[in-house]
């Protein structure tokens, strides 16, 4: 007999298929939990599991972004002066596209700025001199050996 799993407001119900020895163990475990206050504290303790394992089965889109992500988009949401769009803040997919945008705005604007520094610069002619061309046309020599 498989466990359920209902959602009615999105009529879902789950068949959770388990091992006989599981549901037997989960049979006994609720005749142990009869008193209110033991229920509660197990049914608490079941629903922080069961949403840990539930999110953990979700496409990858839809969980919730990573701590890295959220420090990089905080990061440049700052360097923009732009806020993070909420449904960036829950999804995954929604904060990656966040990121790949404002990223590459990022790095237009500094290769502009890089490519400014460059024509900024004129570039220094450097004259030589008969000792530099000497030194490079003669090769250099190692002492001999034993000295």
């Amino acid at each position: 007999m498989p466990l359920l799993l209902v959602h009615p407001s999105v009529d879902l119900t789950l068949e959770l298929y388990v091992s006989q020895a599981l549901e037997e163990a989960i049979a006994l475990q609720w005749e142990r939990v009869r008193k209110r206050t033991v229920r509660d504290t197990y049914v608490k303790a079941l629903e922080n599991r069961l949403e840990g394992l539930l999110r953990d089965c979700l496409d990858w889109d839809l969980k919730p972004p990573t701590e890295a992500q959220v420090s990089y988009a905080t990061l440049l949401a700052a360097r923009h002066s732009v806020s993070i769009p909420p449904e960036a803040l829950s999804y995954r997919f929604h904060m990656a596209m966040f990121l790949e945008a404002w990223a590459r705005k990022s790095d237009s604007a500094s290769q502009v700025a890089v490519k400014r520094e460059v024509t900024l610069r004129a570039p220094v002619p450097q004259e030589s001199t008969e000792q530099e061309d000497s030194s490079e046309a003669q090769p250099a020599t190692c002492p001999p050996k034993g000295t």
